[in-house]
C-alpha cells in the first residue's frame, strides 16, 4: 500500500514519487559510501606512505618501534603524565584564589622543567647508549657494520630514535609550559630558551652516549663506561636545573646585549663540538681500515676558526682594553684543546691501509697542502703544532695592533704584553714537547704491545702528570733543594713555570733560562718527529682494484650521455 505524493490516495503497486521538499534535500551518504571514500583516500596516499617508508632509515624504524614499545618508555611516559597532573592541580591549589593577581608562572615553570629534564637528560641519553651497547652484547654489531647501511645511517638511526622519544616527551609538557605564560611572571623568550637548553642537552648527551658505546668493544670496559656515563648524566641534570633557576630568577639579565652575544658564542661552540663528536661516533662504527682521521681534522680546524673569530671580535672591541690579560687565558684554552686532540691523533697507526692510500694526494703540492690531513701519528703531530702556531701568531699580531709588544705602561719586571708573548711561546713549546715525547713512547710501546687510542690518551695524561708532579716531589723531598719558590728543577713543570711567568714571579735569569731552554728542546723534539713524518709521506697512492671499481660503478652509475644541443644526434647504442 503506497500513498501517492500528488493526490494522497493509497494505491496498491503504485510507485511513490518524492515531494519537492524532499527533492531539495541532498541525499545522505550511507555507511558503505563513507567506507568506500575512506578506502579510496587511503588507497591514494598508500603509495606515498610506502615511498616515505622506503626512504626512511630502516635502523631508525627498527629502533623507534623497539623504544616506543618498551616498558621503560611506557613507564616514564605515564610518570610524566602523572607529574604534569600533580604539578598543575597542586600548584593551582597552593596558589589559591590569589592566582588572578599573583605572578606564579616562574615557580610552575621550574616544576614543569624539572619533570621534563629528568627523562630528557637521564632516560633518553642512557637509552641511546644501551641501544648501541646492546649490539655488542648480542653479537650483532659486526653484522650491522658489514650491512649495506653506511656508518652515517647507523648513527643517524640511533640518534633519530632518541629524537623521536624526545618529541614524545615534549608533547606531554609543551601545553603545560604554555600554561605558565598565562599565569604571568615569565615571558616567552625565557620559555623558548629553557626548551632549547633541554633539547640541545638531550641531543648532545645522546650523542655522547653513542660515543661511549662505540669507543670500545670490550665488555668490562663497557661496564666502567656505563657507570661514568650515568654519573655524567646526573651532573648534567644538576647543571641544567641550576641554569634554569638562574635564568628564571634573573629574567632581566636575558634582555642585555651581552647576554645575546654569550648565547651566540655558546651556540657556535655547541654546533662545532656536536659536529666533531658526531663525526667521531661515525668513524668509530666504520671499518678499522677506513680513513677515520681526515674528516675529524677538518672539524677541528672549523672549531678553531670559530673560536678565533669570537676571540678576535671580542678583543677588537673598543670597550675591551685588557688584551694582555685575555691573550694568555685564550692561549690556555687553545693549548689544552690541542693537547687533548694531539694525544688522540698521535695514537693513530703509522701504517696506512690500501683503502686509505687510494685517496692520498698525488702531486707534490697536494702533499704539502693536504698532507697534514692524512691519517698517521707524525702527520697528526705536525697538524697540532701547525694549528697552535697559527693561534700564537694571530695573538701576537693582535697584541701588536693593540699597542705594540714592546710598549707598555704596566709596571713590573717585564711589560705585561711581553709576558703575554712569552707565555704563548712557552705554552706552544710545552705542548710540542709533551706530544713529541708521548709519540715516541707510543712508537716504542707498539714494538711489544698493541696501543689503542685510549691507551695513547692515558700515556699522554701520565706523561703530563709526571712532568708536573715529579719535579715538585723531588724539590720537596730533598733537603738541600726544599724551597717554596721556583727553581730550575721546575723547568719541565709547565703549570708552575707558566703560572709564575704570568705573575711576574720569575727572576730575570730564570725568565731568560726558560725562554732559551724550553723552545730549544721543543725545536729538537719537532725535528725528531719530522723525520717520522717524512717516512709517512713516502707511502704512495695506490690504484683501486678492478673489483672495487666495478662495485662503485654499480652503486653509482655514471649519468647517461644526452645531446648537448638540438643539432647533436644521440650516439647509437
Amino acid at each position: 500500500m503506497w500513498q501517492c505524493g500528488a493526490c494522497g490516495k493509497g494505491q496498491v503497486g503504485f510507485v511513490p514519487t518524492l515531494s519537492p521538499r524532499k527533492l531539495r534535500k541532498p541525499a545522505r551518504l550511507t555507511k558503505l559510501t563513507m567506507l568506500n571514500t575512506v578506502a579510496k583516500t587511503f588507497t591514494a596516499i598508500d603509495p606515498w606512505l610506502e615511498w616515505l617508508g622506503d626512504r626512511l632509515n630502516p635502523l631508525l624504524v627498527k629502533e623507534t618501534r623497539q623504544a616506543l614499545k618498551s616498558r621503560q618508555f611506557t613507564l616514564w611516559f605515564v610518570l610524566m603524565l602523572i607529574a604534569s597532573w600533580l604539578i598543575t592541580i597542586g600548584g593551582v591549589a597552593i596558589i589559591g584564589p590569589s592566582i588572578s593577581f599573583v605572578s606564579a608562572g616562574g615557580y610552575l615553570l621550574l616544576a614543569y622543567f624539572f619533570a621534563l629534564a629528568v627523562p630528557l637528560v637521564i632516560v633518553v641519553p642512557f637509552t641511546a647508549y644501551r641501544s648501541l651497547a646492546a649490539e655488542l652484547e648480542d653479537n650483532t654489531r659486526d653484522l650491522l657494520e658489514v650491512s649495506t647501511l653506511s656508518p652515517y645511517q647507523i648513527i643517524n638511526g640511533k640518534l633519530g630514535s632518541a629524537v623521536v622519544q624526545m618529541l614524545v616527551y615534549l608533547s606531554v609538557l609543551a601545553p603545560c609550559l604554555a600554561f605558565t605564560y598565562l599565569l604571568r611572571g615569565v615571558d616567552l623568550p625565557t620559555i623558548a630558551l629553557l626548551l632549547s637548553m633541554a633539547v640541545c642537552s638531550s641531543l648532545a648527551l645522546s650523542l655522547i652516549g653513542l660515543l661511549f658505546a662505540a669507543v670500545t668493544r670490550q665488555r668490562y670496559a663497557q661496564v666502567v663506561l656505563s657507570i661514568i656515563l650515568a654519573g655524567a648524566l646526573f651532573l648534567a641534570l644538576w647543571g641544567l636545573l641550576m641554569s634554569a633557576w638562574a635564568i628564571t630568577n634573573y629574567g632581566a639579565w636575558f634582555a642585555a646585549d651581552e647576554t645575546k652575544i654569550v648565547i651566540a658564542a655558546i651556540s657556535s661552540a655547541f654546533i662545532t663540538t656536536f659536529a666533531l663528536l658526531y663525526l667521531t661516533a661515525v668513524k668509530l662504527v666504520t671499518f678499522a681500515s677506513a680513513n677515520r682521521s681526515t674528516a675529524l681534522r677538518w672539524a677541528m680546524v672549523a672549531q678553531q676558526a670559530a673560536f678565533l673569530a669570537w676571540v678576535g671580535g671580542i678583543l677588537a672591541a673598543d670597550n675591551f682594553s685588557d688584551v694582555n690579560q685575555a691573550a694568555p687565558g685564550c692561549g690556555i684554552v687553545a693549548g689544552i684543546y690541542w693537547l687533548v686532540m694531539g694525544s688522540l691523533l698521535t695514537g693513530e697507526s703509522p701504517t696506512l691501509s690500501r683503502r686509505v692510500r687510494r685517496d692520498l694526494p698525488q702531486s707534490t703540492l697536494g702533499r704539502m697542502l693536504l698532507g697534514l690531513f692524512s691519517p698517521g701519528p707524525a702527520s697528526g703531530y705536525l697538524f697540532v703544532i701547525a694549528n697552535l702556531l697559527t693561534v700564537a701568531v694571530l695573538f701576537l699580531i693582535g697584541l701588536s695592533l693593540r699597542g705594540g709588544i714592546f710598549n707598555s705602561s704596566v709596571t713590573g719586571p717585564r711589560p705585561s704584553n711581553v709576558s703575554a708573548a712569552t707565555f704563548l711561546l712557552l705554552g706552544l713549546s710545552y705542548v710540542a714537547i709533551y706530544l713529541g715525547i708521548g709519540k715516541l713512547l707510543i712508537s716504542a710501546a707498539r714494538r711489544v704491545a698493541i696501543v689503542t687510542m685510549l691507551g695513547s690518551f692515558l700515556i699522554h695524561v701520565l706523561l703530563v702528570l709526571a712532568s708536573c708532579g715529579v719535579p715538585v716531589l723531588l724539590q720537596q723531598s730533598i733537603s738541600w733543594l726544599r724551597s717554596p719558590n721556583y727553581t730550575y728543577l721546575q723547568l719541565p713543570n709547565a703549570a708552575w713555570t707558566l703560572s709564575d711567568l704570568l705573575d711576574d714571579d720569575l727572576t730575570s735569569l730564570q725568565w731568560m733560562t726558560a725562554v732559551l731552554i724550553v723552545p730549544a728542546v721543543a725545536a729538537c723534539m719537532f725535528l725528531v718527529n719530522l723525520l717520522f713524518a717524512a717516512r709517512e709521506a713516502d707511502q704512495q697512492r695506490v690504484a683501486a682494484p678492478e673489483r672495487v671499481v666495478q662495485d662503485d660503478l654499480e652503486l653509482a652509475p655514471p649519468p647517461e650521455l644526452k645531446p648537448q644541443n638540438p643539432w647533436e644526434e644521440p650516439e647509437p647504442a
